[in-house]
């Protein structure tokens, strides 16, 4: 009998700290730029992909724009704007957002085509411990709140990250 218990009172143990860490969850939980395509509708979305086996909290994106390039915008563009989310992702589901409005307001606001380089920072927690997750760069051309092209900057991150070694 005390055996048995001994046994299911370590189990329990090494369950938990398996179930806690909160790097597991940092290394499977996802998030993405994409273009989403409806109908005729076209907006630029955050894909956030939980693929844990825990609930993730998600605060906030941090979006910066590098190197804008408009011809006339409506006020002075501030090139970083924050979007918050608030919002938790269950085990195994996902969670699309739209940046559009965020990026049109962060760039001024410009009237008619435009394109910049964009940087997302997204921060997440998993019981009490947070963490972050950077995105890769994209380049992205829009004209209004509609976008027109998504690339992925590889060769952008590899110089960046050579620069702080």
């Amino acid at each position: 009998m005390r055996s048995a218990e001994l046994w299911k009172s370590r189990f329990f143990r090494w369950w938990r700290k398996i179930k806690s860490g909160s790097g597991q969850a940092a290394k499977r939980f996802r998030p993405d730029l994409t273009i989403n395509r409806h109908y005729g509708w076209t907006s630029l979305e955050l894909l956030l992909v939980n693929n844990t086996s825990m609930t993730i909290w998600v605060e906030e994106a941090l979006v910066a724009l590098i190197d804008l390039d408009t011809s006339w915008q409506t006020s002075i563009p501030t090139g970083r704007a924050k979007q918050e989310i608030r919002q938790n992702i269950r085990a195994h589901e996902s969670l699309e957002l739209s940046l559009a409005q965020t990026i049109y307001e962060a760039g001024g606001k410009p009237q008619g085509g435009y394109s910049c380089l964009i940087s997302v920072n997204v921060w997440c927690r998993v019981g009490d411990e947070w963490f972050h997750k950077i995105l890769d760069t994209f380049q992205v051309k829009m004209t209004g709140l509609k976008p027109r092209s998504l690339r992925r900057l590889r060769w952008y991150n590899k110089r960046i990250m050579a620069r702080h070694r």
